[in-house]
């Protein structure tokens, strides 16, 4: 018996569905020092625990690196909160053996992240050679990064990889099209890499000749840690990079160290090529990302399947693949009850509906469009014991660009 008349508990609370859970990566080349070692990660929530370990401006200019740049630039933009784990690898390391690094700091987060940068900032003794317009080190990246995205999707970590693209040529034509890139003779579809190659010229500016080739990866994390995963990060509204108080992007370029002024003209080709790098709007003050570009051709095959040409569509299929995989393991090791050996209609049905319930949280969020469950009924669950299921998921649009018509008329 109770003498309160009227009691009233707090209820339990499940697992956040409407939070991001997200967490970010950066793989950078840094010189030890004190708690910054080798191979050790370090996990950040705001830009002062960075700080406080000696990721600052004067450590950047001491060392001839951009650490402290990425870094304050992926806060900036992010806002505090945002979980970013760091390590650093010697600055002999060129970006596709940092691959190893990178492993252990996605294991290290329990694969939470979604998207990892990496950050080349060679020695001192480094020389850049180019080849198709590119540096060559980062050139030979891609594909082995896209083989460290395929390796973490394997271990039920998808992510996104953006890469550093420094030192590109003078000779904009000359860059390859990322769209149709090869290696080893064969095509390559790297579609879980985007390579950044923009950089804010006043910045670059005030660095040594090596740094002034550069470009803001740090920039470029920090925008898509700031929006939902299905967004472009050239967002108009919301992604506008300057700050004019701050001194902050106030000049955009590329990282052959030009201006925007002095390459605006061979912009629209390193679009079409898959580059990302800053734009301005006639009328608009500001630097925005011209979009968020896959090192992938564009498919669209017969049956309406399309490939992952663009991080908002990478995103969708790294996160479709997460929520399915939550939806999904409580029903590992449970009994099934068959008819003739085949899943009864009912069974069928309860599937598909786990399936679409997940689709249908994301969709209810804005992530998604819309997505189904497809269950084989002939699936093998007496010896393969094997649950076999399709699915299928329509992501959000997005307007790159609007096209209309105007005439002057009499009445």
């Amino acid at each position: 018996m109770s003498l309160r008349g009227v009691t009233i508990k707090e209820g339990g609370i499940g697992s956040n569905v409407s939070s991001d859970s997200r967490e970010f990566g950066l793989v950078a080349g840094a010189v030890a020092s004190g708690e910054l070692q080798h191979g050790k990660v370090l996990t950040f929530r705001r830009l002062a625990d960075a700080e406080a370990l000696g990721i600052t401006d004067e450590y950047d200019k001491k060392n001839d690196v951009r650490l402290s740049r990425h870094v304050k630039e992926f806060y900036r933009l992010a806002g505090d909160g945002k979980k970013l784990h760091v390590v650093l690898v010697a600055p002999t390391t060129l970006p596709a053996a940092m691959v190893t690094a990178a492993k252990m700091l996605v294991v290290e987060s329990g694969g939470m992240i979604s998207d990892i940068a990496f950050a080349f900032n060679p020695g001192s003794e480094y020389q850049d050679q180019i080849v198709d317009g590119i540096n060559s080190d980062v050139k030979t990246a891609i594909p082995a990064l896209q083989t460290f995205a395929e390796w973490a999707d394997e271990m039920d970590m998808p992510l996104h990889v953006i890469l550093e693209g420094r030192g590109i040529s003078d000779t904009l034509s000359a860059l390859a099209d990322l769209r149709a890139l090869k290696n080893s003779g064969n095509a390559l579809s790297a579609h879980k890499v985007s390579l950044v190659v923009g950089q804010d010229w006043i910045y670059a500016e005030t660095l040594s000749e090596k740094g002034k080739k550069f470009a803001d990866v740090g920039s470029f994390l920090g925008v898509v840690a700031s929006q939902n995963w299905n967004r472009n990060p050239g967002e108009v509204e919301t992604q506008n990079l300057s700050n004019a108080s701050r001194g902050i992007w106030l000049v955009g370029g590329l990282s052959n160290h030009k201006k925007y002024s002095e390459i605006y003209e061979s912009l629209a080709s390193l679009d079409e090529k898959a580059y990302i790098f800053p734009i301005r709007y006639q009328g608009l003050s500001g630097y925005w990302w011209n979009d968020g570009h896959c090192c992938a051709p564009v498919v669209l095959d017969a049956s309406g399947k399309i490939n992952q040409h663009a991080i908002y569509y990478s995103h969708t299929m790294d996160m479709c693949k997460r929520a399915l995989r939550a939806a999904f393991l409580p029903e590992v090791k449970k009994p099934v009850d068959l008819e003739g050996g085949k899943l009864p209609q009912a069974t069928v049905d309860y599937y598909n509906a786990v399936g679409n319930a997940a689709f249908e949280r994301l969709a209810a969020s804005g992530l998604i469009s819309d997505g189904y469950t497809f269950t084989d009924p002939d699936s093998d669950l007496l010896v393969e014991k094997v649950l076999r299921l399709q699915f299928a998921v329509i992501p959000t649009g997005c307007i790159n660009e609007i096209v209309g018509t105007i005439n002057l008329k009499s009445n």
